[in-house]
């Protein structure tokens, strides 16, 4: 490999991708154990990397050229909240089905639920849990088909049952 980094030892990578043409390289790098003396520091044994950003990017748009509003048209399930306490809730779901791998989002900022929805079908969201302060004390939630325009109202347990099953079923049939 030649970087003209001749300040490398030992060990040194370069990963490439081959559409790029003569300038292929994504991402390089390796040990340099002498630099920090060579700049007049203490020893200092060191690692690092550089990465072409604009290249990095361009393969990433090469590889799915479906761009990010198809790629996020697998987003199985976006909790839109309504309230502080609908807030924790909601975060505390997402992390429960994230843990089981399940594709969760949740707004980080308060919106209306108009807003909310029209968030969740920007995202290409499948499906939008609800989550207010009716619904916290009832400990059932509005569950939104959102191609169908369907809704109905689900149990936490009822959607775990749903989500998890489904996508370890999908993750079962890739394997």
């Amino acid at each position: 490999m030649v970087r003209g980094l001749d300040y490398y030892t030992r060990t040194t990578f370069e990963i490439v991708h081959g559409s790029l043409g003569a300038q292929n390289s994504l991402l390089g790098g390796g040990r340099y154990d002498g630099l920090s003396e060579e700049l007049g520091g203490p020893p200092a044994p060191g690692i690092g990397f550089s990465i072409g950003e604009d290249r990095f990017a361009l393969t990433l748009a090469q590889s799915d050229p479906s761009g990010p509003a198809e790629q996020a048209a697998g987003l199985p399930l976006y909790i839109a909240w309504l309230g502080e306490s609908a807030y924790r809730h909601a975060a505390e779901l997402a992390r429960e089905l994230r843990a089981r791998n399940v594709a969760v989002e949740v707004a980080s900022d308060p919106l209306k639920l108009k807003k909310a929805l029209e968030l969740a079908s920007r995202l290409g969201a499948r499906h939008v849990l609800i989550v207010g302060d009716q619904e916290l004390a009832e400990g059932k939630y509005p569950l939104k088909d959102m191609s169908a325009g369907t809704q109905r109202t689900v149990t936490k347990e009822e959607l775990f049952e749903q989500f998890v099953r489904r996508e370890n079923l999908i993750e079962d049939h890739i394997r």
